[in-house]
């Protein structure tokens, strides 16, 4: 009797991993964009400030806050990039204290509380939605409604379309499941 639940057991185990890896594997999730009160760009890949730029002048927003902006002539958060993008200066919102998805997605409901705002565009790369879905809906109180809009990286490709696609994989893989455990409560 003890075999046949220590079977079962790791049979169950091994069923919840390989649904786990499957899952890990699917990253293509991107809603129809529509008109919003912000857009909001989760620095990150250079990819994003173009997906944003794009999104801003088809007229989904107004505004757009970078969360975190970081000025440095190479950074792919920066003002100057923006700008470069043909951002009006004054359609940013900056901020500069985000140091995580988490905080990214607690500054973003600040933000919004503070203006009055009730929907926003979420802007990040392919293989970060997926994460940055689950933090900014753990962090909503269901006052805002976001969408999530996903950017291909700088070459235009998707994630798994580059030579470091095996790094992405496994990163994502252990940050998603770090933040669906709440350890991010303890990252800052």
């Amino acid at each position: 009797m003890k075999i046949r639940i220590t079977i079962i057991v790791i049979c169950m185990v091994l069923m919840l991993i390989v649904v786990a890896l499957i899952d890990s594997f699917n990253h293509s999730y991107s809603d129809t964009p529509v008109d919003s009160d912000l857009i909001v760009l989760v620095g990150g890949d250079a990819g994003r400030m173009e997906k944003t730029a794009e999104l801003y002048h088809a007229g989904h927003a107004d505004y757009i806050l970078i969360t975190p902006v970081i000025e440095s002539e190479t950074s792919s958060q920066s003002t100057a990039l923006a700008v470069a993008h043909g951002i009006p200066e004054d359609a940013l919102i900056k901020d500069y204290e985000a140091t995580s998805t988490y905080t990214n997605a607690a500054i973003t409901m600040e933000v919004m509380r503070a203006r009055g705002m009730t929907s926003a565009l979420v802007v990040t790369s392919d293989y970060h939605i997926k994460r940055a879905k689950h933090i900014y809906d753990k962090v909503n109180d269901g006052s805002i409604e976001f969408r999530y809009i996903s950017a291909l990286n700088a070459d235009g490709e998707r994630w798994h379309e580059g030579g470091n696609s095996f790094y992405i994989w496994r990163s994502e893989l252990i940050k998603l499941w770090g933040y669906r455990l709440g350890m991010y409560r303890w990252s800052e």
